[in-house]
């Protein structure tokens, strides 16, 4: 256990600033640099190793969710303890040096969904910094919120109390680590779809979290996981993470396909990750009678679908189980990244520099180069 002392327990050679990444506006990419203040004795200062770059924070950029500008994005980030108040120290074991993950959400930890364990949907909010309910790393907080480093595209990042940090092994690779989110969320939805020994899964889209979500199932006993998407170099890659089988829905009819690979029946669940509302629509189309549908795909600005027959839904009893973030799912996705029992890395396919942001959101945008993850290191200097 640390030691507690009086101040806080800074690493050798803190710097006074930080560089970070900011959308100060729609569309508009700023580089930029904001001061470092001492942890609080509650708090702590997180030097980060690596950052996911996740399609939300394209559709930030885009204002296609909310208005949070200015903001420094990123929600998928892992790092080291570079400072620490002595109170956060003795609190949650941790010490400068220690590899963290610290998770997207700040919940209140009191009102009615957090003391229930669904702090994902949080219901306080914090008037007197205009902030909204279900306040979020990289996502809802601007940069004008004191210290303004509540975003991963950052050098540090600020961890008050209520901020929800696990420890990481020190000996895991950070491109392993910083998969942890992602793979909390598919987690998450694994669980949400009440996924058992035996059930027979679909998962929907296979990007980086559609892939985690087959690789999630796999773990939690599926005795069957197909996935579904119009990509074939990341459904073959979804082998690699647990998939019996893949469909590429452009080649053949997707309920014909999942029949004849699960013996002529559908499946038990579905997983749909691909975020648009025709995948919400096929994900019932591929479901049992009496079967589970999770939806956990953004689709952004697009209406979700609407459902129009009973025979869609009410006479075939169908569950339809949204999945919102990752509340519970970092547990046990530190363990499943431990135990490695997937080719991890093989996703994190490309890495940038902070001030390389607007090339790798081009490479994303343009699905060339058989981008699957792509990351920034905010310890390295741009090469292009």
């Amino acid at each position: 256990m640390p030691v507690a002392n009086d101040g806080p327990m800074p690493s050798a050679a803190l710097p006074t600033s930080s560089r970070q990444v900011l959308f100060s506006a729609p569309d508009v990419i700023e580089q930029t640099v904001t001061a470092i203040p001492e942890p609080g004795p509650h708090d702590a200062l997180v030097r980060v190793a690596l950052v996911g770059i996740c399609a939300t924070d394209l559709h930030l950029l885009a204002g296609h969710i909310g208005d949070p500008f200015p903001l420094v994005p990123g929600h998928e980030f892992v790092g080291e303890i570079a400072a620490i108040g002595a109170e956060a120290a003795a609190a949650r074991g941790l010490a400068v040096g220690d590899h963290v993950a610290v998770e997207m959400l700040l919940p209140c930890r009191s009102c009615a969904r957090c003391r229930e364990g669904r702090y994902n949907l949080c219901e306080a909010d914090d008037m007197a910094l205009g902030l909204p309910r279900g306040r979020q790393y990289g996502v809802n907080i601007p940069r004008t919120v004191e210290p303004g480093l509540w975003g991963g595209y950052s050098e540090f990042l600020h961890v008050p109390a209520e901020a929800v940090t696990h420890r990481l092994p020190a000996s895991m690779p950070w491109t392993r680590a910083v998969l942890v989110e992602p793979l909390a969320v598919a987690g998450r939805a694994v669980a949400r779809g009440r996924v058992a020994p035996g059930d027979t899964v679909v998962v929907i889209g296979p990007g980086p979290v559609g892939i985690l979500t087959a690789a999630a199932a796999r773990a939690a006993g599926a005795a069957k996981v197909v996935v579904v998407g119009t990509r074939d170099s990341r459904l073959a890659l979804s082998r690699a993470f647990g998939a019996d089988a893949t469909l590429n829905s452009r080649d053949r009819d997707p309920v014909v396909g999942v029949r004849e690979l699960l013996g002529g029946q559908l499946a038990d669940v579905v997983v749909e990750v691909a975020g648009v509302p025709a995948a919400q629509q096929q994900a019932v189309s591929l479901v049992r009678r009496g079967g589970r549908v999770v939806l956990a795909g953004a689709c952004g600005a697009h209406a979700v679908v609407s459902f129009l027959a009973d025979e869609d839904l009410l006479t075939r009893e169908i569950d339809i189980l949204p999945s919102f973030l990752s509340a519970g799912g970092f547990e046990p996705a530190v363990a499943m990244l431990e135990r490695h029992d997937f080719p991890y890395e093989q996703l994190v396919t490309h890495s940038f520099a902070l001030d390389d942001v607007a090339l790798a959101y081009d490479l994303i945008r343009s699905r060339t180069e058989d981008v699957v993850k792509a990351v920034l290191d905010p310890s390295s200097e741009s090469t292009r």
